[in-house]
């Protein structure tokens, strides 16, 4: 038997891999599991950023159930909830304020300010997460 040891070290050798094991690639509920643990980091930043005074909004923060998505296509959304319990249902107006609707306050932009600072951060560890996933992948079928 051959075995292939290699060091993956971007993002063309991971999408060559993935394409490379096709059907026997990363189960979407590893990914998943691997993007809800990575927005935890992101949801404290966004509550962080979110004003004191819209507690409630603060408390619907997290992780949208709820969402499928297609087969290969794994995603999570994360952002302020707005059914029961949560009543995050005025994140929009906190976030653009009067830019965008008739409002006499201005926007907060918790949501993109925390994205923007967070986003090389989750890129980085999820790509040395899918690298890991891919190794015990390889390591199963005994490649």
């Amino acid at each position: 038997m051959i075995k292939i040891k290699t060091d993956i070290q971007n993002q063309e050798q991971i999408d060559f891999l993935l394409k490379v094991l096709q059907k026997d690639a990363i189960a979407d509920r590893d990914i998943k599991a691997a993007l809800r643990q990575l927005a935890k980091p992101l949801i404290e930043t966004m509550k962080q950023k979110t004003p004191k005074k819209t507690g409630v909004l603060r408390k619907s923060i997290g992780v949208i159930k709820g969402v499928r998505s297609q087969k290969g296509r794994p995603f999570i959304l994360v952002g302020p909830r707005y059914y029961s319990p949560f009543d995050g249902y005025h994140a929009h107006l906190v976030e653009v304020g009067r830019e965008k609707y008739n409002v006499e306050y201005a926007g907060v932009k918790m949501i993109a300010n925390a994205y923007a600072e967070k986003k090389d951060w989750i890129q980085q560890k999820l790509a040395i997460e899918l690298v890991e996933l891919l190794k015990r992948k390889v390591k199963r079928l005994g490649l």
